[in-house]
């Protein structure tokens, strides 16, 4: 699964990223993720957002990496924050700065990704 951001990253938009993990886990079942924050300009969350939803049970199930690629070095800090949070939950999860880097910690050659549409009655498109 790779999660594609977009230019500015809120708390709303954070929280709605990850309720679409959720549910596309619920639907496919458990999968690897990538989180790429490479078209990241913007970050509007706090470092207590961040405690708060690393606090949650993860989106990604355990057992599954979550990679999250971030080449802003802000982005990449709270990325650490948030690793660095999750590490005594026995989630694996690394933080890299380019998309090979994700690719090649997944043993993924030549991947190819699609769009998901989870548009329905109540929930959310991805």
């Amino acid at each position: 699964m790779l999660v594609t951001w977009g230019e500015i990253v809120t708390e709303t938009s954070a929280l709605a990223a990850r309720a679409a993990v959720q549910q596309f886990m619920a639907i496919q079942g458990p999968h690897s993720a990538i989180a790429d924050l490479s078209r990241v300009e913007k970050v509007r969350i706090t470092a207590n957002f961040v405690w708060f939803v690393a606090a949650k049970p993860p989106a990604v199930p355990r057992g599954m990496p979550l990679i999250l690629v971030a080449p802003r070095p802000d982005v990449y800090g709270l990325s650490r924050m948030f690793q660095t949070l999750r590490d005594n939950m026995g989630v694996y999860q690394e933080v890299v700065r380019t998309l090979k880097e994700a690719f090649d910690l997944l043993g993924l050659e030549s991947p190819h990704f699609g769009p998901v549409d989870l548009a329905g009655p109540g929930k959310i498109a991805a």
